[in-house]
């Protein structure tokens, strides 16, 4: 696992400029509109575990759309909404589902990520 972080906080101000800049152009499309997904701390802490394992190097983010198909379960609202998914990745020499080595970085397409609560709808708390 990487020692090295780029993580790079950001200040409060060039934050809300990106998000608005992003709502400028996401909100053309008020049916898919997604300001913010909120996940629990109980996710994060067991997406954690799984990337913690050692096997893992990291996580990536997909932005994703709910389809009908997707929603068993969700609010009915949900569907064409924006959402992500998060999808921790193999250190390159693991084992992937085929029983094949992994490539650095390679998605670990069994243990998929989702189910946020979507703002709007659910936008309490919401800073930026």
């Amino acid at each position: 696992m990487e020692k090295d972080s780029n993580f790079q906080p950001i200040d409060k101000k060039v934050a809300q400029e990106m998000v608005n800049a992003y709502t400028r152009e996401a909100s053309k499309d008020p049916k898919s509109y997604t300001k913010a997904i909120w996940f629990s701390a109980a996710q994060i802490l067991e997406m954690a575990k799984t990337i913690g394992d050692g096997k893992h190097d990291g996580l990536r983010i997909y932005n994703a759309q709910y389809t009908a198909d997707s929603i068993d379960g969700l609010p009915k609202e949900y569907e064409g909404r924006n959402t992500v998914l998060l999808v921790p990745t193999f250190a390159a020499g693991q084992t992937n589902q085929l029983g094949d080595p992994t490539e650095e970085h390679e998605d670990d397409l069994d243990d998929i990520g989702n189910r946020g609560e979507l703002c709007p709808s659910i936008c309490g708390g919401t800073g930026l």
